[in-house]
């Protein structure tokens, strides 16, 4: 019941949300019975994409595979794979996230300032992270942390289900959990072999902290060699800053002010220009304007 209407509260589909809460009760019914009898099959997933704060393709369920989707979270993945992971992998936990990587990222600036006065920054970005985790390395990476073949099945089966998108589809709880857990080994990599004190990520973003900058291009040529064996790769954003550099981390500053208003008229003008081209429609075009006003509210 919780999970319900935990999914409920967070489903932005309303008319969707009202459907289901109309028939609540044989909903929940339905999907005791289907977990009881061990039925499940991985229903169809809808495709949009959302062009704010940049272009993402993103999937959608109905509410009963949103539900299982969850509990399935909740009651496998999460007790598998959270005592693996590293405490500065910040994204998708409770407790952490955006302002946990941000207030994480000031410690580290403010302690390298002390301890080193002038220091680096290895800044890396992952390219088209999710759709390019390999479902068959995931498979593996998870087979080492659960043991029991029922719920192996029905983990298999939801990474498995979409079978329009390359990697994982953003949008669903289990693809959230299962990014943050594929990069564990280069986590622990990054910590344990490259000896790297300061280090955080949230999801495919990370920042490696080090008083010499010879030492994090050595760390930086490691860590692309590591990624190959992943099938993944560093995106042009990636570079070794120095600790003046006043760069973007999780949309933030060094001083932790939101950075992307400063764009926020050039993007708007551009998204008028496409509008008026017939490339997005007016419900595209009214989130930008949206969107954009309440970054302003909030420097």
């Amino acid at each position: 019941m919780q999970v319900c209407d935990e999914v409920c509260r967070n489903t932005k589909n309303k008319r969707k949300v009202e459907r289901f809460k109309e028939y609540k009760c044989a909903n929940i019914t339905k999907i005791y019975n289907i977990l009881k009898n061990r039925e499940y099959k991985v229903g169809p997933y809808i495709h949009f994409t959302l062009y704010e704060p940049k272009k993402r393709e993103i999937v959608s369920q109905g509410m009963i595979d949103k539900i299982i989707n969850h509990l399935v979270s909740r009651y496998i993945l999460y007790p598998a794979i959270l005592p693996c992971l590293i405490d500065k992998n910040v994204a998708s936990r409770a407790g952490l996230g955006t302002k946990a990587g941000l207030d994480a990222s000031k410690e580290f600036h403010r302690k390298c300032k002390v301890k080193y006065g002038k220091y680096y920054i290895l800044k890396c970005d992952i390219s088209k992270f999710f759709a390019s985790i390999d479902k068959e390395i995931l498979k593996e990476k998870i087979k080492r942390k659960i043991k029991d073949k029922e719920a192996l099945r029905i983990v298999f089966d939801i990474i498995d289900g979409d079978k329009d998108t390359t990697g994982l589809g953003i949008g669903n709880m289990t693809s959230q959990i299962l990014a943050i857990f594929y990069l564990n080994d280069l986590d622990h990599y990054i910590k344990e072999d490259l000896k790297i004190k300061y280090y955080i990520r949230y999801q495919d973003d990370f920042l490696l902290f080090h008083q010499s900058k010879q030492y994090l291009r050595e760390c930086l040529i490691k860590i692309k060699e590591f990624l190959k064996k992943e099938k993944l790769s560093l995106n042009k954003k990636s570079m070794i800053l120095t600790s003046n550099n006043n760069f973007i981390f999780l949309g933030r500053d060094k001083e932790g002010k939101y950075a992307r208003y400063r764009r926020a008229n050039k993007k708007l003008k551009h998204r008028k220009y496409l509008y008026s081209q017939g490339e997005i429609n007016l419900m595209e075009y009214s989130t930008s304007i949206l969107t954009y006003r309440n970054l302003r509210k909030n420097i």
